[in-house]
Order: C-alpha cells, then sequence, then structure tokens
C-alpha cells in the first residue's frame, strides 16, 4: 500500500512538473530567465512536499539522508554566489540565471529530503537523538567532558557546571551530538528551508506585511553591510572570509589532535584510526596557520602601504 502510494504521488508530480514547464515555455508572461525559474520552483513545492509525506511513509530515512546531502552541496554554494558575487563585484562566465536555476534543484532535494526525514522520524518514535526534559544539566556536563579541555572549563566556568561529579554516560549518541550537532542542523535547516521558500513565494502568492516588513529590514542590514564591505575592496574582503574559514579549520584541528587518543570509536579501529586523526589534524591545523598568516600579512601590508 505504501509504495502504491509513492508511485501515485511520482506519477503527480512528474505530471505537474511536466504541466509547469509547458506553461512556462508557452511565452505568454513577459518574464525573464531567472523570474520564470523562480515562479516554476514555487508551483511545484506543494507537489515537493506532497512527495516527500509519501517516501517518509516507507522509512527509508538513510536514502533521504543522501538526498540532504546532495541537495545541500547544489544549494549552498550557488546561494552564496548569488550573494557574495554581489560583494565582491565578480561576474561569472555563465549568466546568473544558471546559478539560480542549479540553485532551485538543489532546493528542491532539501525540501524533498527535509519533509521524508521529518515524517520517517516522527513515525519511528525515536527520540534518543534528543535531550530528555529535565537532563540539560548532566548532556551539558557530558558535552563540557568530551570538548577539547580549554573549550570544556571554559563552558563549565560560564554557566556553573560542577565538573568534579562523575563523567555521566553517554548513551547510543554522544553528549556532543545532542547537545551542537542534531539541534545546530536542524536550526539551519529549517530556517533555509522557511526562507527560501518565503523568498520564492514572494512573487507568486501575497505575503503578510509583518513579514515583508521583517525581510525588509534583514535585507538592508545585508545591503548596508554589502555597502561597508565594497569600500574594503575585494581583495580584504577575500582576505576577511578566509581568516573565517582558516579560524574554523583551526578548531577542527584542535578537536581533532584533542581526541585523536582518546575518542572511543578510534580507540576500537586501534593505532592506525588515531593516528590518522593526529595526523589529519596536524595537516589542517598547519594548513589554517599558513592561510591566516596570509590574510594578517595582507591587512597589515595594506595598512602600512
Amino acid at each position: 500500500m505504501r509504495w502504491a502510494l509513492v508511485a501515485i504521488a511520482v506519477a503527480i508530480t512528474i505530471a505537474a512538473f511536466v504541466a509547469n514547464l509547458a506553461q512556462s515555455a508557452a511565452g505568454t508572461q513577459p518574464w525573464d530567465s531567472e523570474l520564470g525559474d523562480n515562479f516554476i520552483f514555487a508551483r511545484s513545492v506543494p507537489f515537493t512536499i506532497a512527495l516527500g509525506v509519501a517516501v517518509g511513509l516507507l522509512r527509508v530515512r538513510t536514502r533521504a539522508d543522501w538526498v540532504m546531502a546532495a541537495g545541500l552541496l547544489i544549494a549552498l554554494p550557488t546561494g552564496m554566489w548569488q550573494y557574495l558575487g554581489g560583494i565582491l563585484d565578480v561576474e561569472a562566465p555563465v549568466p546568473l540565471f544558471w546559478f539560480y536555476r542549479v540553485h532551485y534543484i538543489g532546493a528542491t532535494l532539501v525540501l524533498f529530503a527535509s519533509t521524508a526525514m521529518a515524517l520517517n522520524w516522527w513515525l519511528a518514535g525515536d527520540r534518543s537523538m534528543l535531550v530528555p526534559n529535565g537532563q540539560w544539566l548532566r548532556h551539558l556536563r557530558g558535552l563540557a567532558h568530551e570538548l577539547p579541555p580549554p573549550l570544556g572549563t571554559a563552558l563549565a566556568s560560564t554557566i556553573g557546571l560542577d565538573m568534579k561529579r562523575p563523567r555521566p554516560e553517554a548513551s547510543a549518541y554522544s553528549f556532543y551530538d545532542k547537545v551542537v550537532t542534531y539541534p545546530s542542523w536542524t536550526v539551519a535547516i529549517v530556517l533555509i528551508t522557511v526562507t527560501g521558500i518565503l523568498k520564492a513565494l514572494r512573487y507568486v502568492w501575497l505575503i503578510p506585511g509583518p513579514i515583508l516588513f521583517l525581510a525588509s529590514i534583514t535585507i538592508k542590514v545585508l545591503d548596508q553591510l554589502r555597502i561597508e564591505l565594497a569600500r574594503w575592496g575585494a581583495a580584504r574582503i577575500r582576505a576577511a572570509l578566509a581568516l573565517v574559514w582558516a579560524a574554523l579549520n583551526a578548531a577542527v584541528a584542535l578537536l581533532f589532535l584533542a581526541t585523536a587518543f582518546t575518542a572511543k570509536t578510534a580507540a576500537k579501529e586501534g593505532i592506525i584510526a588515531q593516528l590518522s586523526l593526529l595526523i589529519g589534524g596536524l595537516l589542517i591545523g598547519a594548513f589554517a596557520v599558513f592561510v591566516a598568516r596570509r590574510c594578517i600579512l595582507s591587512f597589515t601590508q595594506r595598512a602600512t602601504a
């Protein structure tokens, strides 16, 4: 019965997509390529969600994870270029509407996969990746123990955790996964999905005034940021972005080095896995230091010029 439902949903989605393309290709609307693709994506949203609901009933979470990863790999770089290209005043060798077109493909995959995964998770009834009610302090204390000592000590002193108490035992998921990884990814995906849909629907359906007001304020702030960054010059902007990237990689390198010989999974797999974490952390850290040094030199040389 579930497979029949999926087959029906696939057939309806394909038919709607073909009709959508035929309507856009009819030439009855004076839209450019960017706005035309926007309308195609906006009209396909209900069918994408319906297909995700149908597939979510099949309990195929792992395959939906791969679809989500593919969608993010497509949507995030193209979405960043749409904004950063204007800030850096750089033109791509292909027309801009192709970035939007590829971005909409990735957004469709993300919307489909997130719907399927959310329904699958809800029906499965597995809540082991969530922090149970009343256990946040225990999980924060466990997180402080899992973090590298400087970060764990800083977290404990900031929120007043008693680190002298015995270290709590983790369940199937680590404290870091339950407190940091899953909540942050959930919030990020929800924000990306909801804001992306609102942006696509603003030309199709009437959006309430308060939402448009908040969106306008956000756009104004971002636009002012774009103006301020433009005064820096493209070289300094690239150096600043690279410096942020280097800082993130330095944090990853410290995590690798701190957990190379303490991580449970690496300890079970043996010395090869532990050395891989150690060498990988050293290489990532060295490259991060090199990039950061080049960025700082770029700022100081321009300041003294």
